[in-house]
């Protein structure tokens, strides 16, 4: 499986794009995330959702909680992806919340933004979850570090 354009972590994309592959279902499962720690090991969460709101649990949130499980707390790199709308996948940015969580926990680890182009006609889109690079919706990935995006402010003494 090739990487999507501009994400130089191809293995986090792996994994987060097989993740999804196995345990995409529509509503519930729609994002997976990968992230590496400094030591080399790889943690992967699935997006949970519930059925009120808030109750939800991204699944950046989840892989960072798997690696801290593990005692795994030096965070290098996070990849998430998102599959939809009709058959493609692509690299998201983390929502406000993770925004926060991550710097709170791994300000200096990197993530990635999708920055998209002009959609992609339905007609181009293979159907069904093929995960593939043809269903790689149009964009590039670019690589910020987590402190990058939450300008002002300051480190969480813990």
């Amino acid at each position: 499986m090739e990487s999507y354009p501009g994400v130089t972590d191809t293995d986090l994309w792996q994994q987060a794009v097989s993740l999804l592959g196995r345990g995409y279902r529509h509503e519930r499962h729609e994002v997976a995330a990968a992230l590496r720690t400094r030591g080399g090991a790889v943690f992967t969460g699935l997006h949970v959702a519930g059925s009120a709101g808030r109750s939800s649990i991204c699944a950046e949130g989840v892989a960072l909680g798997a690696a801290l499980t593990a005692g795994d707390r030096d965070v290098e790199a996070v990849v998430a992806v998102l599959y939809r709308p009709a058959g493609t996948v692509r690299v998201i940015a983390p929502c406000g919340v993770c925004r926060e969580l991550l710097y709170d926990y791994c300000p200096d680890a990197s993530i990635y933004l999708h920055e998209g182009t002009e959609p992609t006609p339905p007609g181009d889109r293979s159907p069904g979850i093929g995960f593939t690079t043809a269903t790689a919706a149009p964009g590039v990935a670019r690589r910020v570090a987590v402190r990058d995006l939450m300008p002002g402010k300051n480190p969480r003494a813990w």
